[in-house]
């Protein structure tokens, strides 16, 4: 029983050690990702060259944001074109259509009206 506590301590001590020298490996290379000595905060957002954002999830969201805003651009642009239109083809309707001459009188009494 002793030995088998001894063994998973062991264990424990080396898995501890693996994950502070992976953790140190990955500060050290967000280091030098950032050009800064200390490594970002989990919640501070990560800017590369030219201001873009580095996180994915970051940049999923501004272009999922702009296919939003190009997507109702477009669609205004059609809803535009589609009352432009039926505003045209009302206005042909109600174009001034030239009156029918009336049908004379005495036709209308000798064969009705028509």
């Amino acid at each position: 029983m002793a030995d088998d506590s001894q063994g998973l301590n062991e264990r424990v001590d080396r898995v501890e050690d693996r994950l502070d020298s992976q953790d140190s490996k990955l500060d050290q290379i967000l280091s030098r990702l950032t050009g800064s000595n200390q490594a970002p905060k989990a919640d501070e957002p990560v800017a590369g060259a030219g201001g873009r954002p580095e996180d994915i999830a970051e940049q999923v969201r501004l272009e999922l944001a702009r296919r939003d805003e190009e997507a109702k651009a477009a669609s205004a642009a059609e809803a535009e074109k589609s009352e432009q239109q039926t505003i045209k083809d009302q206005l042909a309707k109600l174009a001034e259509v030239k009156p029918a001459t009336p049908q004379p009188r005495r036709e209308r009494v000798m064969w009705g009206k028509k």
